[in-house]
């Protein structure tokens, strides 16, 4: 019997603290906060530009319609996906004059960044005692629009995305270490949780150990 207890007592302790996903390996290359962002941006960015209508010539001039922090992700994002797509991309000087020059008499690609943001949504173990993870989730909202030479609207697309993973709370320092062109997210921290587990295994392994002497 006490052999028996003993059993189930390793058993036990060993999936309260089996590892949680994801591992130790798997953090090594986690993605940081901008580099989950980055990615978030660009494939929303390459699937709208798939949806693009048949232009010529294939020649875009590229427009922000706000002063969102992630402009710049957006932007490069466009130019990543239109490239390749044999389309001729110009960025014209955003101050004054210059601006609207830039883009006199051709066809005008505009976005609007509506939301670029990630969070810190949750906290878990994986198991009763394994290593702490936190939610991460990006979700962007953004808008475009091609607007013909005379001006007449072309095509207009929304586009929506989130994306979401989990990390070791120990690794945020390393998933941080970029910075993000918004405030960071902030972790929030449960108190109770740990003055509750320490508490908790103590319980466990004193009954254990009681009822393992008990039946001899």
């Amino acid at each position: 019997m006490g052999i028996s207890i003993f059993v189930f007592g390793f058993a036990f302790l060993s999936m309260a603290y089996g590892d949680g996903l994801p591992n130790e390996a798997d953090q090594q290359t986690a993605l940081t906060n901008l580099g989950l962002l980055r990615l978030t941006v660009e494939e929303a960015i390459e699937g709208a530009c798939d949806r693009l209508p048949l232009l010529k010539p294939k020649t875009l001039c590229l427009r922000s319609e706000s002063d969102a922090p992630g402009n710049w992700m957006v932007e490069h994002a466009l130019v990543q996906s239109l490239q390749p797509r044999n389309f001729r991309v110009f960025i014209p000087d955003t101050s004054g004059e210059q601006s609207k020059a830039g883009c006199r008499d051709r066809t005008v690609l505009r976005y609007r960044v509506v939301d670029l943001d990630l969070h810190y949504t949750t906290t878990r173990r994986k198991h009763l005692f394994g290593p702490q993870l936190v939610a991460r989730q990006v979700h962007l909202h953004i808008l475009l629009r091609l607007d013909g030479q005379d001006g007449e609207v072309l095509w207009t697309e929304e586009v929506e995305g989130t994306k979401e993973d989990w990390i070791l709370a120990k690794m945020q320092d390393v998933v941080e270490r970029e910075p993000l062109p918004f405030t960071p997210p902030q972790l929030k921290t449960d108190g109770w949780n740990r003055l509750a587990e320490p508490a908790l295994l103590s319980a466990v392994v004193g009954g254990l150990i009681y009822l393992f002497y008990s039946t001899q």
